[in-house]
């Protein structure tokens, strides 16, 4: 449990500076390319880029924050508990979202990068994207045995 304790205070720490990082990108490019009417022409999505960015940002938030979740049930409830196997499946869900959303950014913005840019984002997406998977099986391991000990428990 303390590698898992661990790994839940790295999370904290770590979208503590990620919530940080998105109001940032908001107050600095999002509300001003709004309130002055910015356009780029140089960018595929004009002035919604840094809007698209910072909600692909928010989506990778959430999820982690629903992994946050799922391993504070761990350490409150023990390992096998609905609640923790609801919440890791739900940041499989986020992070899967999140990956699919950046890969098809990424595609659409491809004329604005350069090739290995472009490759070393597609890696990174599809890393995020199997994150995702691998917390839906996590999730499904915890599921799989909460019921066996459920019914471990009722034979003894």
């Amino acid at each position: 449990m303390k590698k898992i304790k661990l790994l839940h205070r790295f999370l904290v720490i770590i979208n503590i500076v990620f919530i940080i990082l998105l109001i940032f990108q908001i107050v600095v490019l999002i509300i001003p390319d709004f309130i002055n009417s910015n356009t780029y022409n140089d960018k595929v999505f004009g002035r919604f880029n840094h809007l698209i960015i910072a909600a692909r940002g928010t989506l990778l938030l959430i999820g982690l924050y629903k992994a946050q979740q799922g391993l504070f049930s761990i350490l409150k409830n023990g390992f096998f508990n609905h609640k923790s196997e609801q919440k890791l499946n739900q940041s499989g869900v986020f992070f899967i979202l999140s990956g699919i959303s950046s890969i098809i950014y990424n595609i659409l913005i491809m004329s604005e990068l350069k090739l290995d840019i472009f490759i070393n984002n597609f890696v990174q997406h599809i890393i995020i994207l199997l994150i995702g998977f691998g917390l839906f099986i996590f999730s499904d391991f915890i599921k799989k045995g909460g019921v066996l000990k459920h019914e471990n428990d009722l034979t003894i």
